[in-house]
């Protein structure tokens, strides 16, 4: 069992919708009192299904000594699935709030418990005096039998999990000319797209019944596959999918190389105990993997950021170098509830791509942002993509700030959802996020900018200003380009949408693992397409020769099957010509041009994008099959 508890100045909540097929039966959907109350949100665990007697018992001895302490006769009990990593089933979960419910009953507290299985907002007013917030762990060993009680860690802080649930918040859509209009009251006629991403933000149901398209599309395609030796959530790259992943990669480094960044590698796994990451984990409550050493917990990291923050913080920095730009390609690891995983939507292990800008003020911040929304609409719009940007954003540096709000909505020229929230829950003043919107009716989020104002103290992060004095910056926090799972997510589910509107599925033609296939109609035509692959090898043009004992008919369907984008036939006639008859998939027809006129024109269709080399032999005969049909 896990448990935030806090002591309250008033408690309000109101049952939106159900979360469970099975939720509870409910005379009236929502509570509100004034009264100063104990709220105690409880998540059962898998443990507890070993003796939920037990675990009902001492959830209600922890929560009885809490209010004893605080002097508080009024207690909330509220079901929050959340805390947990590892929820028991509903069942389970059920039993213990209605046996911890009854037994302070008979203690002779006033309970109030919160309806089970259903999707709610509430209203809280911490009083803030030292006790006011706890969490709470029990642990009840499966194997042992053995019940432990205890305060969670600082690194297991869970308060931060419901800070931003608890915070007030208003949604508006914002037009390009700057005008604000109620989310519920703007005309989404033409903007239907965004109407669902707002439905979906505003509803907060991160969970997947079904498998979403991309799923199908990424296995058939020999990109990505499940890896049934692992946790569920992470995933295996075979070479066509690395191929792709490189290519993005190298994509967003050289962009990040002309922004002016310092690309730098920092480790994977951090120590619970050191000083500055016990404060950050409680502000970015991601449920972490943790990894025993000896005798002490690590976790794998859940995102680049402190590794960088800890580089810096060590490093001497002049204000001439201000601002300073660091970059990172950065594995992370996040272990989301099994419910949430959906493929490369939400994997529990993504590579993302992360620049932290560092200036020296606010106003320096504001031409940071106004800089990096350039490369980041310039990277969605190299996806491919339809997307939808949103912004939350604390209402008193919107207000403060408006005319640069205006010109961020005239950049991106096209109407955006705006969150105003009015009290800062996280580390972050201003956020913006550019979304996918699927065929399941859910978003992910691909690229991002956010101005940091807390972690510089944290980190004890410091430049050395005009004046020989040591000062704090202001942190960007910035993914380009979002997560490479998620620009797969994104150009696959962009697929399946172009496919149910009549067109070719494709993947755009820069980052697609194999550009040509060069079909050569017999075994006598092999070497005279090796010779072609020399032209496309001095531009980098990426290709495979079918060389199978195949009929010309089946190597054509198994070309279109992995959406390569130019497939070209070769026999004797293109020998003796010179020109090849190619099948353009992206423009749906034939044309004839020699093997130079097909590298230059893909050349100059990619010339943006580093060079990236197939990962695995040119020849289709020498490919094992990993995973496609073909």
């Amino acid at each position: 069992m896990r448990m935030l508890q806090i002591h309250s100045d008033g408690f309000s909540y109101e049952a939106k919708r159900k979360a469970l097929k099975n939720a509870e039966a409910v005379k009236s959907k929502s509570y509100t009192t004034e009264d100063s109350c104990l709220v105690n949100f409880i998540a059962a665990e898998k443990g507890d299904e070993k003796d939920v007697g037990t675990a009902s018992k001492m959830t209600a001895d922890m929560i009885a000594q809490a209010a004893e302490e605080v002097k508080e006769k009024n207690i909330v009990v509220y079901p929050f699935v959340h805390l947990s990593e590892e929820p028991s089933p509903p069942s389970t979960a059920l039993k213990l709030i209605k046996n911890v419910t009854k037994d302070l009953e008979s203690r002779g507290f006033n309970v109030v418990r919160v309806p089970f299985g259903w999707y709610k907002s509430f209203e809280i007013h911490c009083k803030g005096h030292p006790l006011a917030e706890r969490s709470k762990v029990l642990d009840i060993s499966v194997e042992t039998g053995e019940v432990t009680s205890r305060d969670a860690t600082e690194g297991e802080d869970l308060t931060a999990l419901v800070a931003e649930e608890k915070s007030a918040s208003k949604f508006y859509i914002m037009e390009p000319d700057g005008k604000l209009t109620d989310y519920d009251k703007f005309n989404y006629k033409d903007y239907k797209e965004l109407e669902i991403y707002v439905k979906y933000e505003t509803d907060k149901d991160r969970t997947a019944s079904d498998a979403p398209p991309h799923i199908e599309m990424m296995q058939k395609l020999e990109l990505v596959d499940y890896e049934p030796g692992s946790d569920p959530g992470n995933f295996r790259w075979p070479p066509r999918g690395l191929t792709l992943k490189r290519a993005v990669e190298e994509r967003v480094v050289a962009e990040m190389l002309d922004y002016g960044a310092h690309v730098v590698q920092t480790p994977v796994i951090y120590d619970y105990e050191h000083p500055s990451l016990k404060s950050y984990l409680q502000r970015f409550p991601s449920r972490q993997y943790v990894i025993r050493s000896g005798n002490r917990d690590y976790f794998a990291r859940f995102a680049a950021c402190f590794g960088q923050f800890l580089l810096i913080s060590q490093a001497v920095v002049s204000h001439r170098q201000m601002p300073l730009k660091l970059f990172e390609i950065a594995q992370s690891f996040r272990r989301e509830q099994s419910g949430e995983l959906a493929g490369m939507r939400r994997p529990r292990v993504f590579t993302m791509a992360d620049i932290h800008e560092f200036v020296a003020d606010v106003n320096g911040a504001i031409e940071a942002v106004n800089r990096q929304l350039v490369f980041v609409e310039k990277l969605q719009k190299e996806l491919e993509v339809d997307y939808e940007v949103s912004f939350r954003v604390l209402r008193s540096f919107f207000e403060e700030n408006r005319e640069f709000m205006n010109g961020v909505a005239r950049t991106i020229d096209k109407p955006m959802m705006i969150e105003l929230f009015e009290d800062q829950y996280a580390y972050f003043i201003f956020k913006g996020e550019w979304n996918v919107v699927d065929a399941q009716k859910k978003a992910g989020c691909l690229g991002t900018i956010q101005i940091d104002v807390e972690n510089a103290d944290r980190f004890d992060i410091k430049y050395i200003g005009e004046d020989g004095k040591e000062k704090r910056p202001l942190i960007l926090h910035t993914s380009p380009s979002g997560s490479m799972e998620r620009i797969l997510y994104g150009v696959l589910e962009q697929a399946h949408k172009d496919k149910s509107r009549g067109m070719k599925p494709k993947i755009p033609l820069w980052m697609t693992p194999s550009q040509v296939r060069l079909l050569p109609v017999d075994e006598s035509m092999i070497d005279y397409c090796l010779e072609l692959g020399k032209e496309l090898d001095k531009r980098g043009v990426r290709y495979e020769i079918d060389d199978r004992s195949q009929t010309v008919g089946k190597k054509v369907r198994a070309a279109e099957k992995l959406w390569i984008p130019y497939i070209c036939v070769v026999g004797d006639k293109e020998r003796e010509s010179g020109e090849l008859s190619v099948r353009c998939r992206e423009e749906g027809d034939q044309a004839s041009m020699s093997i130079q006129e097909l590298t230059e024109l893909i050349y100059r269709k990619t010339s943006f994008a580093p060079r990236q080399r197939l990962l695995l032999p040119k020849l289709v005969s020498k490919q094992p099959v990993f995973s496609r049909e073909v």
